[in-house]
């Protein structure tokens, strides 16, 4: 598939900017596209503070939660802090529930079992709860929202319910439940784009303040910065700065578990990125609740003998490895589906069921396939006469926003913009691929389908210098609302490149100005493998520091002139459209 390259187009605010908050015009305008737009908010965004951190009673419904629990931990009447079983949700109960337990509470977690409980706070595993562990209040992270029957049952048992979670809002809330989600109508928190585990990181400080203990704020940031990064929300604004300052505090973690799990990533003594984050740390504290019980992750945070805490760091790496090899067997046969039964100049959403698709790997292989073919993909397993699924989808494209215009199809929906979870009856299975194919193929713009490939600015090999990288090091951590910056050059290769591993290649691209040859690498060779020396290329890539510290560049896309299409960031979408299906 094509793709489309863009070029964004230049801030005319770019030189103001550099100019009022002392940076670079090119870190101006990478600023610029990342929402500061004044020198004040440049600073903040390149120096994160304590201080931006917001107030937890500014969170609707907070302070009362705090109440009902800090009422309960001096009655003697038992919490459980109700999870979901990934990052979020377990870095959301370790959290909430070490609180408590400071606050004297009797405080118990549980985390539902991916395939024998299912997702969220369902009315059979609320009678399971109340019948094994007799709450009397019931805290949810990161799910609930939409649990309109499960907190129904829990009150009709007289348990008080706190619902905590940061997935959209529908229009009906739990009934008499107290809500803590910046969503809600009538919330002013400033900060909406919180995860789940940052909205349990506020609630464990209002429990703090009520209780009138102290907390450490960075062990509460490291949680905060694991599950903030591995849910994917923006990284913008108080998400930002949660990330920056738990990432900080990672270096200096204490608790046995944690610091044998940075040493089984290799990560041990110095702060992870947030890429060691999104690639080591999450996919092994993930792989627990994908194939089993996330309760070992959640231990990983609560165990205190360093023997206990490597051996369960070394189950988690056994436990990924194995949901790897899961998860790749699921996506090779969702491919050889697609190219079977998909009409991809057709279909504008890729849904398929399989027998035997483990539910623990669906939304890991959606999102594969969704960057791989640029399609909203649905991938459901079939088990028992059910189909229960994932889905993710594409950058501009609201999947929950669409299909929620099919939801009374599903028994269960629920999610992001870009992610959703859903289940209904196996027979119903073509009814939804039927609506959802011809919802999508109607709503969709054909613009959208088109991958696209935007670089940020137009540098030279010879602009780029350790100070470029430093000020780009300032714009760390990166991920959802703040990527890593992509740059167009032409170039010509100083040398022809190498061979790096199974696909990718290494080389140096030669510089005008007579200086040294900037290093580079690609782990998708394409024409790359066969440029000659001296032959023009142009390329889309980034800068990354080398193993010994000089500037490397990390190239994304290459191509030869001839053969590229670059248009303008502000090109109209009709032209866009006519010269991509070109």
């Amino acid at each position: 598939m094509q793709s489309l390259w863009t070029l964004r187009a230049p801030d005319p605010n770019a030189s103001a900017l550099a100019a009022a908050a002392g940076v670079p015009p090119l870190i101006a305008s990478l600023l610029l596209a990342r929402g500061p737009a004044t020198a004040e908010a440049a600073r903040e965004f390149l120096h994160p503070d304590p201080g931006a951190l917001h107030d937890p009673h500014l969170l609707k419904g907070a302070a009362e939660a705090a109440d009902v629990l800090v009422s309960a931990a001096r009655a003697g009447r038992r919490i459980v802090v109700f999870g979901d079983y990934d990052v979020d949700g377990v870095t959301s109960v370790a959290q909430l529930r070490a609180a408590l337990l400071r606050a004297g509470a009797d405080a118990v977690a549980f985390l539902p079992h991916r395939l024998r409980d299912g997702y969220g706070l369902r009315p059979d595993t609320v009678r399971r709860v109340l019948d094994e562990l007799r709450p009397s209040v019931l805290v949810t992270v990161d799910c609930g929202i939409t649990a309109i029957q499960g907190v129904a049952c829990a009150r009709a048992a007289g348990v008080d319910v706190v619902v905590t979670d940061h997935h959209l809002v529908p229009d009906e809330l739990p009934a008499g439940a107290i809500v803590v989600n910046p969503r809600q109508p009538g919330d002013e928190y400033p900060e909406k784009e919180l995860a789940a585990c940052g909205i349990a990181m506020k609630l464990a400080q209002a429990v703090a303040r009520r209780a009138g203990i102290r907390l450490s704020q960075d062990a509460l940031l490291r949680a905060a910065a694991l599950g903030t990064i591995a849910d994917l929300v923006p990284l913008r604004g108080e998400n930002r700065t949660i990330a920056a300052l738990g990432l900080a505090a990672l270096a200096d973690a204490r608790a046995p578990g944690l610091r044998a799990l940075l040493a089984e990533c290799g990560v041990i003594g110095r702060a992870p990125t947030s890429e060691d984050v999104a690639f080591r740390i999450a996919p092994r504290l993930n792989a627990a609740g994908r194939l089993d019980t996330a309760e070992l992750a959640l231990s990983l945070f609560e165990e205190r003998d360093p023997a206990r805490g490597a051996a369960i760091a070394r189950d988690l790496s056994a436990r990924n490895a194995e949901r790897q090899t899961i998860e790749r067997r699921v996506t090779a046969e969702a491919r050889e589906r697609i190219a079977r039964e998909c009409d991809l100049d057709r279909d504008s959403v890729v849904i398929l069921a399989g027998e035997g698709w483990h539910r623990g790997v669906l939304g890991i292989a959606a999102s594969r396939l969704a960057r791989e073919y640029h399609r909203p993909v649905l991938l459901f397993g079939l088990e028992e006469g059910r189909a229960r699924g994932s889905g993710r989808s594409i950058p501009g494209l609201s999947l929950h926003g669409m299909l929620s215009e099919i939801d009374g199809i599903f028994d269960e929906f629920g999610g992001h913009e870009q992610a959703v979870g859903a289940s209904l009856p196996e027979a119903r299975f073509a009814e939804l691929r039927e609506a959802a194919l011809a919802l999508f193929a109607h709503r969709v713009p054909a613009a959208l389908l088109i991958p696209v490939e935007e670089a940020e600015a137009e540098i030279a090999p010879e602009d780029v210098t350790r100070e470029l990288l430093g000020w780009l090091e300032r714009l760390e951590p990166h991920g959802m609302g703040n990527p890593r910056p992509v740059f167009s050059s032409r170039v010509r290769p100083a040398v022809p490149f190498r061979p790096l591993g199974a696909s990718g290649v290494r080389g140096r691209l030669r510089r005008s100005n007579g200086g040294p040859d900037l290093d580079c690498l690609a782990w998708k060779s394409g024409c790359l493998a066969e440029a000659e020396r001296d032959q023009d290329l142009d390329v889309h890539y980034r800068l990354q520091r080398s193993r010994d510290g000089s500037v490397e560049a990390e190239i994304v896309s290459a191509r030869i002139p001839a053969d590229s299409l670059f248009l303008g960031g502000d090109a109209p979408l009709e032209e866009i459209v006519e010269a991509a299906l070109s």
